[in-house]
């Protein structure tokens, strides 16, 4: 549960490896915890767990049944007449695979230590009092736990699978209370947007979900068809959020540019009163949003420079956006291959341009791309990756941040094999040194900015940003100690 200081290269993280920096320094600086009140009541909490706390009061649990609390808190509030701790989890056995190029030796994460510390004060506080309340796991990760081994190891009793659960939690929970006999493992269906419940507090970076999937339909891909909510949801959201002292607005989708399409051609009506609703809202200090597809952004160049002038990015207060945007490979012949709505209007040979001239729309008008790139798609040959080498070559003056991840074997893919770090060759070393030699210059550079609008750290950011430019630095090289390691790579 954490803000992660409202910049997203920092969030993911939490999927690294403990070894590059020290728990209690991640957990105090980088991920530190959400403000609580009444000794641990969390004001902001994951998107997900709003979500299972709505669809619980939507079915008729009142508010003194349900409490989300913050991790270290727990102990406060179980007591004799807790019947059920329902836990989110992300990432808590260090198993999500596209991810592994933060963890290439599959050590402890963040995500992952944070899940067993938690459990462990929960079940040894079970065991002390003697108390008879169920262990309930759900959220993104939950997925990991559905081994009945684990679950023992744990002491976790049921086990709720899928992205959208809140339909069915509910229900579950009412037959937990009531005594009746639940499966130990239960998979969720995804349910339609128009059936999501409004979430009822405050969430980490003001998460408001906008749409949901994509009509693009990369073959690496999962997501569903382009759902989009209602205004009228996003809006009722956003002032919960605003009511509940969070400010700071993100719109959740797969691209933000495509909300109202019909297809992927941009509905720039739908997109500008989409950010003029939230904007306006009293007490919104700012608005971002979590992802864009670079073809969008360039077939409507003037539309991020609209939006940029609506929420006021660029300014000492509010100095840059950040967004994530998908590049996953420099090479032409594998967009070709498994992207080709990816670059739509564009071809496929155009690619290469269409990202650099992305990434240059997006920082004349302040906003920070956070480039994601995908190791080992299937086929992938030396001169593919030394394309997407050229490629990050030429991103290299565009104020940016760059993401490996490894490919992952799903969707219409699910056939071919997943891409380990012990099977990088030479040509993908050359590429993370180069990602990360990106990483420590902007990465500095955007957290120095960031920095410079908490008043208390003023007269400390001198010394302060040499701590800084050595964390980012020394982090950066660890992991490429721990990626090189992992392959059968002589360096």
């Amino acid at each position: 549960m954490s803000d992660y200081h409202l910049l997203p290269f920092l969030r993911g993280l939490r999927f690294a490896s403990t070894s590059i920096l020290d728990s209690s320094i991640f957990f105090r600086f980088v991920g530190p915890s959400v403000p609580t009140i009444d000794g641990g009541i969390a004001l902001l909490a994951p998107y997900h767990t709003r979500r299972t706390e709505a669809a619980l009061l939507d079915f008729g649990f009142n508010k003194n049944q349900v409490a989300i609390i913050a991790p270290e808190s727990v102990h406060r509030f179980i007591g004799s007449s807790t019947k059920i701790v329902s836990i989110t989890v992300r990432d808590p056995l260090s198993k999500i695979h596209h991810y592994s190029l933060l963890n290439p030796l599959r050590n402890e994460s963040y995500s992952s230590l944070s899940f067993k510390q938690l459990v462990k004060n929960v079940h040894s506080l079970r065991l002390s009092k003697g108390y008879s309340f169920r262990l309930v796991v759900e959220g993104p990760g939950a997925w990991q736990l559905t081994n009945s081994q684990e679950r023992r190891k744990f002491a976790i009793n049921h086990v709720v699978v899928g992205e959208f659960t809140a339909s069915e939690i509910p229900h579950l929970f009412e037959k937990i209370i009531k005594g009746e006999q639940v499966q130990e493992v239960f998979f969720a269906t995804c349910t339609d947007i128009n059936e999501t419940p409004l979430v009822r507090g405050g969430v980490t970076e003001g998460l408001v979900e906008i749409a949901r999937g994509c009509n693009r339909r990369c073959q690496f891909c999962t997501v569903p068809r382009l759902q989009c909510r209602p205004l009228k949801d996003i809006v009722a959201e956003a002032k919960m959020n605003i009511q509940c002292g969070q400010c700071n607005i993100t719109l959740r989708s797969d691209d933000i540019l495509n909300y109202g399409a019909k297809g992927i051609r941009v509905n720039r009506k739908s997109v500008l009163d989409l950010y003029t609703s939230v904007r306006k809202l009293n007490g919104v200090k700012r608005v971002s949003q979590c992802y864009l597809n670079l073809a969008s952004a360039v077939s409507e160049p003037q539309l991020v420079k609209e939006i940029t002038e609506m929420i006021g990015a660029g300014c000492k207060d509010y100095p840059y956006t950040t967004v994530l945007v998908g590049i996953e490979s420099g090479s032409p012949r594998l967009i070709e291959a498994y992207m080709l709505g990816k670059v739509q209007p564009f071809k496929p040979s155009e690619w290469p341009e269409v990202v650099e001239q992305g990434f240059g729309i997006c920082n004349d008008s302040h906003w920070v791309p956070l480039g994601m790139l995908i190791f080992g798609l299937p086929g992938e040959t030396e001169e593919d990756v030394s394309k997407t080498i050229t490629l990050v070559e030429k991103l290299e003056t565009y104020k940016s941040v760059l993401i490996p991840f490894a490919f992952d074997a799903k969707g219409v893919l699910n056939n071919e094999k997943s891409f380990n770090p012990k099977d990088m060759r030479r040509c993908h070393l050359d590429l993370v040194n180069i990602i990360f030699n990106h990483n420590i210059q902007w990465g500095r550079h955007l957290i120095r900015e960031q920095a410079s609008n908490i008043s208390i750290l003023k007269w400390l950011l001198p010394m302060i940003s040499q701590l800084i430019n050595w964390g980012i630095k020394r982090a950066c090289e660890k992991l490429f100690d721990e990626i090189a390691a992992s392959t059968s790579l002589t360096l």
